[in-house]
């Protein structure tokens, strides 16, 4: 038997409310006031994967503040993961991407500097700017035997540079220019531009966008230091040609067609 909590009446065990005052009765069979099993019990739990048995220190941790409705029965407490966790993991994903893209674009720009750079330092003395500079190189080509210079003022259509550079060598082989002068210069109008891109696309069929030219007379006092069937061993003689020189994206170019009548004086 047990007593009511409000007036000490003694009631039956499984009396849910006092028969004198109708106080409720709470039911101390470990079943529930009025399901038909026992209590649930609650848990200090979330869901999903990792678990951490209750009652320790942890599951204080991990419970503090979380909400009841996150809560379920069991006696471990499963962690889950919740929309702000996902969305972390996409921003994490896409931030990922973007600074794998940036490291790719930053190793592009520092090798196109890397070009540049060495482009400029390096090659730049074997490139002309000028038909003063094409001559110039030229004479370098010819007194060092150096192809690479040459072959920097040799019309970047030509579908052989180093060929072109190589026959040029060849015939120079023997000789060793001292000095040049300019004799006669003229300067191409536009209309004359006009066909001479026009008669190199027809060789080549390559466009070759000249911005400017000029014919010049070009004498060259050279010394015979080799083996030449026209000429002399250690003579010293003059040399003219009619050499074209050409201006394409701020650089100069010898027109070899004009490269071809060389007046032994």
């Amino acid at each position: 038997m047990k007593k009511c909590p409000m007036c000490g009446v003694e009631v039956d065990d499984h009396a849910t409310e006092c028969p004198e005052c109708g106080c409720p009765i709470a039911d101390t069979s470990g079943f529930s006031l009025k399901g038909g099993g026992p209590a649930p019990k609650k848990s200090n739990a979330h869901s999903i994967g990792t678990t951490v048995s209750t009652g320790s220190g942890l599951t204080d941790i991990l419970n503090d503040g979380m909400e009841e409705e996150y809560s379920s029965v069991g006696g471990s407490i499963p962690i889950s993961l919740s929309k702000n966790d996902i969305g972390d993991y996409e921003v994490k994903h896409k931030s990922h991407i973007g600074r794998t893209i940036f490291r790719i674009l930053l190793l592009l720009a520092v090798a196109y500097g890397a070009y540049y750079l060495l482009d400029y330092f390096v090659f730049s003395n074997k490139k002309a700017y000028s038909y003063d500079d094409a001559i110039g190189n030229y004479m370098k080509a010819i007194n060092d035997n150096d192809l690479d210079y040459m072959r920097g003022i040799m019309p970047p259509y030509l579908s052989d540079r180093e060929a072109s550079a190589k026959d040029i060598l060849n015939n120079m082989s023997s000789l060793y220019i001292n000095s040049y002068s300019i004799d006669d210069k003229v300067f191409y109008a536009d209309k004359d531009l006009y066909e001479l891109q026009d008669a190199i696309k027809l060789q080549t069929s390559k466009t070759a966008r000249i911005t400017s030219a000029y014919d010049l007379k070009v004498t060259f006092n050279v010394l015979v230091d080799g083996d030449s069937s026209k000429l002399e061993n250690g003579a010293n003689l003059n040399i003219t040609m009619n050499m074209s020189f050409i201006e394409i994206n701020n650089k100069w170019y010898l027109l070899l067609d004009s490269y071809d009548n060389i007046d032994y004086n």
